[in-house]
């Protein structure tokens, strides 16, 4: 009977003291194997192709690499590779980013290692783990459609506000921004989560990812 081999995940992470406390972890779980760890993707590359990773964690801003630039590299050159970004970055304009370039998974730095560990469990057993468990955001494309067409009938203001919002800012943020009161904002923002049918940023995060993903070629 053949023995079972544990999933091998490695890292790449340009602040030692952050892949050293991930390799420890990795290393007693008992579950994965821990097969490498690199400073940056070019590095990288060359042991991933010895080490054979079933899963790829790797941080967003490198010395001088932007992880979610360099997925489509790692995809074409390992295409059953799980890829996991774990980064301090909060901005949704990078979540909106990984999701659209096809990542698995998008991970903070400030989550705990007990959840860091069981959203590795979960891509691992083909999940997908992103901030707020934006994770089935696929939506019929008739839909989408009627949603781009509402987004068009915004008023210049509301437009406006959308695109703060796509970029993860803050309603006091957005306010210094454009010189109005937070309330002015609150109430923008409202009429804009009405008039597109959600209830939150994340569910707003999902309809834009997916216009997005649908307007390209």
């Amino acid at each position: 009977m053949p023995v079972r081999t544990r999933p091998k995940i490695f890292l790449i992470d340009d602040h030692p003291i952050v892949r050293s406390g991930l390799e420890s972890e990795i290393k007693s779980s008992g579950e994965f194997e821990h097969c490498g760890s690199a400073s940056s993707i070019k590095e990288g590359l060359k042991a991933m192709t010895f080490a054979g990773p079933d899963l790829l964690i790797c941080d967003v801003s490198l010395q001088d690499e932007n992880g979610i630039k360099e997925l489509d590299s790692l995809k074409k050159k390992f295409p059953d590779l799980k890829i996991v970004f774990l980064t301090m970055h909060r901005d949704w304009s990078y979540l909106q980013d990984a999701i659209s370039a096809g990542a698995d998974g998008y991970l903070l730095k400030s989550d705990s290692m007990e959840s860091i560990m069981a959203s590795i469990r979960k891509i691992l057993n083909r999940g997908k783990v992103f901030p707020g468990e934006i994770t089935n955001f696929s939506y019929d494309s008739d839909w989408i459609k009627k949603v781009g067409e509402v987004i068009q009938k915004l008023t210049k203001r509301e437009a406006e506000i959308l695109h703060f919002l796509s970029k993860g800012r803050l309603n006091r943020e957005i306010a210094s921004e454009l010189n109005v009161s937070i309330r002015t904002v609150e109430a923008h923002r409202a009429s804009i989560f009405k008039k597109l049918e959600v209830e939150n940023v994340v569910e707003l995060t999902r309809i834009l990812v997916q216009l997005e993903s649908s307007e390209k070629p």
